[in-house]
This record gives C-alpha cells, structure tokens and sequence, in this order.
C-alpha cells in the first residue's frame, strides 16, 4: 500500500460525470438500476435492449425527466449480429457527440445439463453472453483509436464462469469465456481499460430468468446467499471508476468483494459455505416437516 507520504503515486480516479455510457441489457433489474444511478451521477446513457414493445422509449423519457434534459436514448438492438452492434456504436456518438464507457451486461440465462438443453438456447446464450460482448469491445476499441480517445469497458460476468455447476455447463462456460477474454485484455490500458464483475446470486424482478434453480436455502438466506442488485451497480461503478481495475474481475458474494482473480480461491471457500448453508436448510426442513408431506398407505 502506498505511503501517506507519497500522494502523488496514487492513481487518478476516473469519473462518470459528463461521460457517455453504454448499456446493453439495459431493460433487465440490473441495467435499468445502473442506467438510473449514471444519470444521478452526471452520465449520459445509451440504452440498448432487444424490446420493441416501447419499454425501452418508455424508459428513455423517465430519465429524461430525471436528468431535465436529453441525457439517454434507447436503441433496439440484435446483439447476435455484427452489424446491430456497428450500429448501437455509431448511433451512440452520432446523439451524444462520444462515446466513454461500454457496459456489457445483457445476458441469456440456461439451466439445463448440456445434452437436454435446447440448440438454439445454446447459441443465443453463446452469443449474448460471450460473442456480443467481444464483438462490441472490438467495436469500440476501434472508435476509440479513430477517435483519439481512451475508454472503459465493463463485462458483467458472474461467479458461474468461475465455479462449474451441473445444469449451468453452457451459461457457465460463456461467463468463463467473457472472464478470460477481459483478463488477456490488460494490455490494451490505459487507452482501452477493460474489466469485469462476477457476482453470485442478485436479486432481479421475478420472471426475469425463466425456471432458474437456486439453492436450498436461497431465501432462508437471502442475506447470506445473495445480494441486492442495488449492490451490482454500485460495483459496475466502482470497475468504471477505479483506473487499477484494467484486466481485473471484481468477484462479489454476498457482502464481500474481491478485487483480483487471484482472490478466486477465497470465493471458493465461501461458496463451499454457501452450499454446506444450503444443504443444511434442506436437511433441517426434511427433518422437521417432512411427515407432513408423506403419503398415508390406504
């Protein structure tokens, strides 16, 4: 850690104020929760979802009215063709002037064993959360050298990507694909700093992720087990804002947070706990409320 003495040697902190932010994914819990907190901070948001039902317009005006001014838009988007994220890009500076920030955040959930899951499931969960993110980060990156500018991208991953679970094969493979893909990226910073999140469990409206399984206990534990989205984005922030995060994945869980890979092994010994918690819930609510739900032999 740096000596009080040397001030100097401290890295600048970036800010969001008066940056230009991208956010896919922007109509799911986390992204419109983000999309809020940027304009609060002085951002100006380009909102980008798959919705054609008006949602995301609708959206759009309601920070409009926050901020008092124009300070988002939203653009349909197909982020499994190359040409749809060219286009969120070139649309982003054309109404703002610039483009700062990329948040990769959109995301496909699957929850079937590799050999029952359905084929287009697993390419449009390859795809969104692995090829979009890569493909729009070469995008990007390419903006910023024409345009001379440095830049920040965020890719929210999760600790599937880190922890292999049976039923989570593809999405979890995807999410390592998106960890890696940012950890070999530390190369390009400062002019392109790119970093990743990897939280557990986060709350999100229900529906949000059609028949997805939790662990026994998950609502027993909620404070334990999972964490507010609330928190997500203010981690998303903190990958923005903080210049030593290039190449680094912010591993969150619960109400702790690890700023390296390196600390992987850490989140591996409190999931361990997480799961023992789990299976002890299911084994003390068999125990005392199992009779209740035996068949009586006529």
């Amino acid at each position: 850690m740096p000596s009080s003495l040397e001030p100097l040697s401290l890295p600048l902190r970036y800010s969001v104020e008066d940056k230009v932010v991208l956010v896919t994914g922007a109509l799911a819990t986390v992204g419109r929760q983000l999309s809020e907190a940027l304009i609060d901070k002085g951002a100006r948001v380009v909102l980008v979802d798959g919705s054609s039902d008006g949602s995301g317009e609708a959206l759009s005006r309601r920070l409009n009215a926050r901020a008092g001014g124009e300070a988002s838009v939203y653009i349909q988007t197909d982020l499994s063709q190359l040409r749809d994220i060219q286009v969120m890009v070139d649309a982003a500076v054309l109404t703002f002037g610039r483009l700062d920030v990329l948040v990769n955040s959109a995301e496909r959930y699957t929850d079937r064993l590799a050999d029952e899951e359905d084929v287009g499931r697993i390419g449009d969960c390859v795809d969104v959360n692995l090829r979009a993110p890569i493909l729009a980060t070469w995008v990007f990156a390419r903006y910023l050298r024409l345009a001379g500018i440095d830049g920040v991208v965020v890719n929210v991953s999760a600790m599937a990507g880190l922890l292999p679970g049976r039923g989570r094969e593809v999405y979890g493979a995807a999410k390592a694909g998106l960890i890696h893909f940012t950890e070999a990226t530390r190369a390009l910073a400062p002019r392109i700093r790119v970093c990743a999140l990897a939280p557990y469990y986060t709350e999100h409206a229900p529906g949000e992720f059609e028949n997805e399984r939790l662990l026994p206990g998950h609502r027993l534990g909620a404070g334990l087990l999972s964490m507010s989205s609330y928190q997500v984005v203010a981690s998303v922030i903190r990958c923005i804002e903080d210049p030593t995060m290039a190449g680094r994945t912010l591993l969150v869980n619960g109400s702790s947070s690890y700023s390296h890979s390196v600390a992987t092994l850490l989140s591996h010994i409190q999931m361990v706990f997480i799961v023992t918690w789990g299976l002890l819930v299911l084994f003390v609510r068999r125990l005392l409320f199992g009779r209740q739900h035996a068949i009586v032999p006529q």
